[in-house]
């Protein structure tokens, strides 16, 4: 029996998924590494770690099995910088990190940051490789001159694996510097960041074959020289495909610790406002909106309301114990600043509307309530530019229950399509693998791969409830919004 190697690089952990040939799932492995978190706004990685827990978890379920091809699913947004010899000169740079800011906040002042907007749909947010650039250039100008190659974690690995420097559309879309238009880096952007050409990668298709596994590797992990490495994509466009969104008619939704909503569309899209960012990829264009807060807001109201040793099922009873719309108690989740829809890594979570009469009942709803709602916001603008879809297809931890899936049904007045496979990046990195092997070639065929779990139908009285609090939630963001940095700089200077 041969086999095909899906592996995800997540933010805190490396999940790898074996496939026989036929795409079912044989086994799995996964390992975690910390995030550096030593300074305010801080989030990086150290690449060596994860190349470790990457060769471990290959090493776990290559043992004498016939591997070939391993392929990538990968957190976007990293930066990572390479001296003269292809040597580490940082850790990786992840999504996560915010040191960037106060170069987005002087490019918009400037104009500059929708001018990148325009051109490569990356969204204004110091996630983007672009700015984290120029913030490298300006604080710290003696490494940013010392700097070779600059690359994000997948490409990282696989130029340890085959010592090739490669990156396919979908990474490269979310660095801020592969223009939408010509498909190619960027050149006016790269002379205003300082860099050439040069010193990125070469731009390759998802499913092409990067090469064979250095011998040094082979013989560690347990492969041949026939194992064949393929350039994979990203976590955003593979998680969309993976549960068989491949066109407008299906938008997919992914909630665990952060979330996302996207959809795949046949033509670039841009927003006047840069609400949501605009991909290419292989097969049409990623459209989608970001959101750091998901599970990991859940999991925050869980441990403040009801105490660190009580269930999420116990949070979820009490919750649902509470009336649609917490009689007049708003919540917006923003407890880690904000991606989609508001782009203000400044933002600060609120209950508005509580009164002495409230219950923690309500509370909690509010708290799934404001998830969803943020959810929904973030989708609004897709849906003017790309159409309202047919219905919304589902994964990740936060939407394990009945009762948050009914109530996404109710809010977004749609279909909601529960997905039974959880790892839909390591199924359409190992369907990219079937495509670059020869099984499989249109993309319509990944969809023998997927399965439903149940489907969720909007419930008439509630949408009309929801549809009545929406306006009022979007209002009042909008009211604090113009706060959000003066209180971003009172906590700075209260802690």
């Amino acid at each position: 029996m041969k086999y095909i190697i899906g592996i995800d690089v997540g933010t805190t952990a490396t999940k790898v998924v074996l496939y026989d040939e036929n795409g079912q799932k044989v086994a799995s492995a996964q390992r975690e590494y910390p995030l550096i978190q030593e300074k305010m706004d801080q989030a990086e990685e150290d690449p060596k770690l994860i190349f470790d827990a990457v060769q471990d978890v290959i090493f776990s379920l290559s043992r004498k099995r016939k591997i070939t091809a391993i392929s990538w699913s990968s957190q976007m947004h990293s930066l990572i910088g390479l001296d003269g010899n292809k040597e580490l000169l940082t850790n990786s740079l992840t999504w996560a990190d915010n040191r960037a800011k106060n170069v987005v906040k002087k490019a918009k002042a400037e104009g500059l940051a929708q001018k990148i907007y325009q051109q490569t749909g990356m969204p204004i947010h110091p996630m983007a490789p672009v700015y984290k650039l120029f913030w490298l250039k300006q604080e710290k100008p003696e490494i940013f001159s010392e700097v070779k190659y600059w690359l994000g974690i997948k490409e990282y690995l696989i130029y340890r694996l085959t010592g090739k420097l490669v990156e396919d559309l979908s990474m490269a879309a979310g660095t801020g510097l592969l223009n939408l238009k010509t498909l190619t880096w960027d050149q006016e952007l790269l002379s205003q960041v300082g860099i050439t050409e040069q010193a990125l990668p070469k731009l390759v298709k998802s499913s092409d074959v990067v090469g064979s596994v250095k011998e040094e590797y082979r013989r560690k992990l347990d492969l041949d020289e026939n194992t064949k490495v393929i350039a994979g994509a990203s976590d955003g466009y593979l998680s969309t495909i993976g549960v068989g969104a491949i066109d407008e008619a299906d938008f997919a939704m992914n909630v665990g610790t952060s979330g996302a909503v996207r959809c795949l569309a046949k033509k670039s899209v841009i927003d006047k406002k840069a609400q949501f960012f605009c991909y290419p990829a292989d097969q049409g264009y990623l459209i989608g909106g970001p959101v750091n807060n998901g599970g990991i807001v859940f999991e925050w109201a869980r441990k403040v309301l009801l105490g660190p040793n009580e269930s999420a099922e116990n949070f979820l009873t009490l919750a649902q114990s509470a009336p649609v719309g917490n009689r007049g108690l708003i919540f917006h989740p923003y407890l880690g600043g904000e991606r989609a829809p508001i782009w203000d890594a400044n933002a600060r979570g609120s209950f508005v509307g509580l009164t002495r009469s409230h219950t923690k009942a309500e509370m909690a709803r509010s708290v799934i309530e404001g998830i969803v709602f943020n959810l929904y916001d973030a989708s609004h603008e897709i849906i003017q530019s790309a159409g309202k879809p047919h219905a919304i297809r589902i994964t990740g931890g936060f939407v394990r229950s009945d009762f948050i899936r009914q109530m996404l049904a109710d809010v977004y007045n749609l279909p909601i399509i529960a997905m039974k496979n959880s790892e839909s990046g390591t199924l359409a990195a190992m369907f990219l693998g079937r495509q670059a092997l020869g099984l499989s070639r249109d993309l319509s065929e990944i969809r023998k791969f997927v399965s439903e779990e149940k489907v969720y139908f909007p419930d008439p009285e509630n949408v009309t409830r929801y549809q009545k609090i929406l306006p009022v939630y979007r209002e009042i963001e909008n009211d604090l919004a113009k706060s959000y940095e003066k209180l971003a700089n009172l906590q700075n200077k209260l802690q």
